[in-house]
């Protein structure tokens, strides 16, 4: 009995070795759909700025645009990546593209 019991606790032991805990990591600027749906056309940069913080990617080629970049790796095999572009013309918002989905209305 106690041969099978200590066999028993030798199996369990090793394979709980093989159960690596994966981090999830989250990177960039935490967006949500509730932040993003505020930013409207005619805002200045400075309020778009505001709402949504800096972008973590600045573009030194393209003044007039801010990339808004958030990655999430919930697993080892699989990457979720959501972008949130804001265009600007004369310091105003002219056009918003995002990858997020958007809130139903209530």
């Amino acid at each position: 009995m106690m041969k099978l019991l200590r066999l028993f606790l030798i199996l369990i032991t090793t394979s709980l070795c093989g159960c690596v805990y994966h981090q999830v990591f989250d990177q960039g600027n935490i967006l949500t759909p509730a932040k993003t749906q505020s930013v409207k056309v005619g805002m200045s940069s400075q309020e778009v700025v505001g709402i949504l913080g800096t972008p973590v990617l600045e573009n030194i080629y393209a003044d007039n645009r801010l990339v808004y970049v958030y990655t999430q790796q919930p697993t080892r095999n699989k990457t979720i990546i959501t972008r949130f572009i804001v265009t600007f013309q004369n310091n105003h918002v002219v056009d918003v593209k995002t990858d997020l989905p958007k809130i139903p209305a209530i």
